[in-house]
């Protein structure tokens, strides 16, 4: 990979890093409420998930980091704060799954952005697509919610 495009992975692959964090924070919130009950399984999955995303995220970031220009991965307890905050006030199931949904897909883009960088390097390719055959699951999960309410919500308006 040339200087510049290998500059570009490693600010992407920190971002990412960066990125599963937030699901992580997100997860665990998740499970702290009390409305979450049938989800309770898929959100221990979706926390354990990102912890082991971010573990080989760290490993592909430390492998290909400059150790003169760039940082060391930190988790930074602001990010963490205004993460939880924009779950904090939600209570409703449906909400949360929404609000869960849309992390998952902006997560989904940033594995998506990475393809261009991965033309030689099968090992992180395959961790990529893995990450994203995963991420993509708790997705369509997520989704389902949606088209479950939307359903009740017909059902309660034309009764």
């Amino acid at each position: 990979m040339e200087d510049s495009k290998l500059h570009e992975f490693v600010l992407k692959i920190s971002s990412l890093w960066n990125e599963q964090k937030i699901r992580e924070v997100l997860y665990l919130e998740a499970l702290k409420k009390d409305s979450m009950g049938p989800l309770r399984k898929m959100l221990t999955q979706g926390h354990f998930s990102a912890l082991i995303f971010q573990k080989e995220i760290h490993s592909i970031y430390d492998y290909f980091k400059c150790f003169l220009t760039d940082k060391d991965l930190i988790s930074d307890k602001e990010v963490n704060l205004n993460t939880i905050a924009g779950l904090y006030d939600l209570e409703e199931k449906e909400e949360v799954t929404d609000y869960l949904k849309k992390t998952e897909g902006r997560i989904l883009q940033s594995y998506k952005s990475l393809y261009k960088y991965l033309d030689r390097d099968l090992e992180i390719k395959r961790v990529v697509d893995e990450h994203l055959n995963r991420i993509s699951e708790f997705y369509e999960i997520l989704s389902r919610y949606d088209i479950v309410r939307i359903k009740d919500l017909k059902r309660s308006v034309s009764a």
